[in-house]
């Protein structure tokens, strides 16, 4: 399994941390990579017209993120089954750990990969924002780079008390509350949970504090990263993410953009002060990431990091430093994932400054998937980089071989290869392989994802009160489709062989996770701006079931009558985005029944799931 990340700033970040084999899953054989015999070379035709439609896939991944959201969800909360959670997520120093996203199917947050991921989303923005646009997908894209969820911050020699720093007083999204305290620079949360406990928690993120194994609550997992326990890894990804951030925001919001380039500054800062990798860690709250989530190196992170500040200021001092790490990284070119990042290096320097250089870079890294390259495919055509998450590493070499060829020229010779390939592999995970990948998209497509709140709901939860042992073996035995549509999730993946078991005990095929989903988010956009942004038409929530004819559901959006993004609603003169008045976030009964219109059903009453769940807020409270 691979893990995530929330990102922060300051002097220390905190990391999650586990202690002990998965708990429901066999931790040994959690351990073991599956098989890798693929040796194929798949000749493909690109479809000389959009084969699928991006759009729509566009519309459900970016929908996947909200399935993982923590904390308050807020006013753009469109999924019925998901609501509040992470009551008690404040650390030993007044922290608060309730944003961001939580991990796969589960409610830890890790470090570096979800770091990634949201740098990834930044750049979806960066690279493909006009393709977005055309299909009224670009504010949403951008208020999910939003709520990841950063902490509050303390400055302890500035006399503010974190006890009065309410969260009533704090918007709710990340970057927001992060740049609510802009001098306040003591410390970030790089990931909260405690991940022994955890895997073996079988429940909705909602209910977490009342039925947790050994009422263990997230806070114990944490770790703090400074000069004595340095990250350079996770703080190098983390000044990536913020910069990437102040990019996209720099038009609509220069001050908020500009705040968070301070921060990335500061952070990039400490990461190159204090060199030093979490796999060098002895806290043992550092042991489990360790393991599960181990760092190759940390000067890609920093090569990074230096890049997108290069982005965000054109200062050629950070191109000069992202050079000097970039070169003591140039034996790490072979991959792009949440632990690589040096393709990802060359292909952004190389869009902007279109020096041969990075071009060179980004070429050496596409000629490994090009006939002859040392990576092969299956006999259906997915580049088998990796026998976890193989999808998802499809999608990232097609990202980056089509922010290659957009700066080239989408009809220079390397370009119609690069094109070629990258749509071979996504149109693969749409459908090509005779089935879909991606849950609610296409024929065949999954119903049984390794993920716990899509199966146990808040709203739905049959053996609510059980033994976790007995939940767990449901969870991973039964037969059970899952409760509700995890709309736009990228599974897995399939063996060497291209066979696959859609159940969730073969979670090596059909584990969701944040950085899945991150550049084949970004490759649809690619793909939409290909093929023509006026070939594609956007894609709404209307008629999705997202949950709201479920007789438990409660706290109904209103999203208005001029929102044709959330609903069945047509000539709107915006998206809305996030502008639904109901805002208190909360998963009592309070709202309307406006949803039924976007989903094309019924909305009806509430019930004992919503009710228990809003009773630990109040008690919480």
């Amino acid at each position: 399994m691979k893990a995530r990340y929330v990102p922060a700033v300051g002097s220390l970040l905190i990391q999650l941390f586990a202690t002990a084999p998965m708990s429901g899953v066999n931790g040994a054989d959690a351990e073991k990579d599956p098989p890798n015999l693929a040796n194929s070379t798949v000749p493909y035709t690109l479809p000389a017209t959009a084969k699928y439609d991006y759009a729509e896939v566009l519309h459900k991944s970016l929908l996947f993120y909200h399935s993982q959201r923590s904390g308050k969800l807020g006013p753009n909360r469109r999924l019925a089954w998901r609501g509040d959670s992470c009551f008690i997520c404040t650390g030993p120093n007044g922290e608060d750990l309730s944003g961001g996203y939580y991990e796969a199917a589960n409610t830890m947050k890790w470090g570096l990969p979800l770091a990634f991921t949201v740098t990834q989303l930044a750049w979806n923005v960066y690279a493909w924002g006009d393709a977005m646009a055309s299909v009224n997908e670009l504010e949403e894209a951008k208020e999910g780079v939003k709520a990841v969820g950063y902490a509050k911050y303390i400055d302890p020699f500035s006399g503010v008390s974190i006890t009065s720093l309410t969260a009533s007083a704090l918007p709710r999204t990340s970057l927001d509350r992060f740049v609510e305290f802009p001098g306040i620079k003591a410390f970030g949360v790089s990931a909260v949970g405690s991940t022994d406990i955890d895997f073996g928690y079988f429940g909705p993120p909602e209910e977490y504090e009342m039925w947790v194994p050994n009422k263990i609550m997230h806070p114990a997992g944490l770790s703090y990263i400074n000069s004595t326990n340095p990250s350079s890894e996770i703080l190098g990804e983390t000044a990536a993410t913020m910069a990437a951030s102040s990019v996209i925001f720099k038009d609509s919001d220069p001050d908020y953009s500009a705040k968070l380039l301070d921060h990335a500054k500061d952070l990039y800062n400490r990461a190159t002060t204090h060199l030093g990798s979490y796999q060098n860690s002895t806290d043992p709250n550092m042991a489990t990431v360790k393991q599960w989530y181990p760092s190759s190196i940390y000067y890609d992170e920093l090569a990074w990091g230096a890049a997108w500040l290069y982005v965000a200021t054109q200062d050629e001092s950070y191109r000069t430093v992202a050079d000097s790490w970039r070169a003591k990284a140039s034996d790490h070119n072979s991959e792009y994932s949440w632990d690589e990042k040096l393709p990802g290096v060359n292909a952004l320097l190389y869009s902007v400054t279109k020096n041969d250089t990075y071009k060179a870079g980004v070429e050496s890294f596409m000629a490994n998937f090009f006939p002859g390259g040392s990576v092969k495919q299956t006999a259906k055509g997915l580049i088998f980089a990796d026998s976890w998450g193989s999808l998802s590493y499809g999608a990232n070499i097609g990202f980056i071989m089509m922010v290659y060829a957009k700066t080239a020229g989408y009809d220079q010779t390397n370009s119609t290869k690069a094109i070629s390939m990258a749509a071979q592999q996504i149109n693969y995970s749409l459908g090509d392989c005779g089935r879909s990948w991606v849950v609610g998209f296409g024929e065949g497509s999954p119903i049984r994802p390794y993920h716990k709140s899509s199966y146990n709901s808040f709203i739905d939860y049959p053996l609510r009160g059980q033994d976790n042992s007995i939940q767990g073996d449901d969870f991973l035995n039964s037969n059970t489709t899952n409760r509700f549509i995890l709309y736009g999730a990228l599974e897995g993946g399939p063996a060497w062989d291209d066979t696959f078991k859609d159940n969730r005990a073969n979670y090596e095929y059909t584990e969701v996770t944040q950085d899945y989903n991150a550049a084949f988010t970004g490759l649809n956009a690619a793909l939409i701006d290909y093929y023509g942004k006026s070939n594609f038409k956007a894609f709404t929530d209307c008629g999705l079931d997202l949950g709201w004819s479920h007789p438990n559901a409660s706290n109904f959006p209103n999203w208005g009558d001029n929102d044709c993004y959330h609903t069945c609603n047509t000539n709107c003169t915006t998206s809305n985005t996030g502008s639904n008045s109901n805002s208190s976030g909360s998963n009592s009964s309070s709202g309307n029944k406006a949803n039924a219109a976007a989903t094309g059903r019924q909305v009806v009453g509430w019930g004992v799931g919503a009710a228990l769940a809003g009773a630990i807020a109040a008690i919480l409270a």
